[in-house]
């Protein structure tokens, strides 16, 4: 956890890994407590735990003794057939067997606060089947995944072509978010939906067998140096699930990818005077004078987005664009080719 200070005021910034898995929903042997002493020695401030159709993770001792890493237990729900992944949390309820339009209504009637998973995958072999998002005309969430390192991953390996690369070197082929999950972010904020957007690893410890000798790769400790979502909370509310909830539907947060630099220093945000700013997830009148300023600890492209299409660039480590217009504003930053930073939107109104 971090203290920054954006246009005059206090924030803390806290770093975590969404989207986890443990054995109450597969086979492999995966521990709560060998996966929380993973987030900790990657310093992780908070992780979530979504496995499939179940919140055993709450009865959990690792989950109930910890004090330091805080421990978001939420749960994985699908449709029937396995696709419409949605991520739930703030609720006790699990819902099975229903169509994905009866448990988006009722969890949206409750004080669930929920994102869908993995939208559109794609795969480079038939050999792995796709989970998607079938009705885009379903907004029955707070927020979107627009980036998942493990669908990412496995949507471009094809074992008999690249398989061996994929896994002694998983990271050089998780390169940025889909652009078309991305364009179907921005469309819903176009027409006033306001959907957040979080980043996530979907770790599970996957297990190859070769020569009667078991190999774990893709583990957590590895992807929690991966893709992270970074949330910021004033400095007045405490640090805790629900304000870290909070953070994550309201978009007051920012997705990085920590395998190409830490973003240590970095800030970014809307702003006309000290008194008058607003970052990730907020909104601003528009007024004169009024610009979008970055800083970032490594020079990295910084491509400026108004409504979903890129308006400016720069290459730089520190700087600012002027906002001439209302729309929505996000960024996306990239180093060597690969994404970096990506933020929520901000609203000028």
């Amino acid at each position: 956890m971090k203290n920054k200070n954006i246009f005059n005021k206090k924030y803390f910034e806290l770093t975590g890994c969404v989207h986890n898995h443990t054995t109450y929903s597969f086979d492999a042997d995966v521990k709560l407590k060998k996966i929380i002493k993973a987030a900790k020695k990657n310093e992780l401030d908070y992780i979530t735990i979504n496995d499939h159709h179940t919140m055993a993770a709450k009865e959990d001792d690792a989950v109930k003794n910890e004090n330091d890493l805080i421990v978001i237990v939420g749960v994985e729900i699908n449709d029937p057939y396995k696709n419409n992944h949605f991520l739930v949390f703030n609720s006790n309820e699990v819902i099975q067997g229903k169509k994905v339009e009866e448990y988006t209504k009722q969890y949206a009637d409750s004080e669930a606060i929920c994102f869908i998973a993995h939208p559109f995958e794609k795969r480079a072999s038939k050999q792995f089947r796709k989970y998607i998002w079938t009705d885009k005309k379903n907004d029955n969430f707070d927020g979107i995944e627009i980036w998942n390192y493990l669908s990412e991953w496995i949507g471009k390996l094809n074992p008999k072509l690249n398989g061996l690369f994929f896994v002694l070197f998983p990271s050089m082929f998780v390169k940025k978010p889909p652009r078309v999950t991305l364009d179907y972010w921005d469309e819903l904020n176009n027409v006033g939906k306001k959907r957040s957007a979080i980043g996530s690893v979907d770790a599970h410890s996957e297990i190859i067998e070769k020569l009667g000798i078991k190999f774990d790769f893709l583990t957590h400790k590895t992807l929690f140096r991966s893709i992270r979502t970074n949330v910021l909370i004033s400095a007045d509310n405490k640090i805790n699930q629900i304000n870290i909830l909070k953070a994550l539907k309201e978009g007051n947060s920012y997705i990085v990818n920590y395998k190409v630099g830490y973003p240590y220093d970095f800030y970014a945000g809307i702003a006309a005077s000290k008194d008058i700013s607003a970052i990730f997830g907020e909104e601003i009148l528009f007024t004169e004078n009024l610009y979008y300023y970055f800083r970032l600890p490594k020079i990295a492209r910084v491509k400026l987005y108004r409504n979903g299409k890129k308006i400016a660039s720069e290459l730089d480590e520190k700087g600012k664009f002027e906002i001439t217009q209302k729309g929505n504003y996000r960024l996306e930053i990239y180093r060597f080719g690969y994404g970096w930073i990506f933020t929520n939107n901000i609203y000028v109104i």
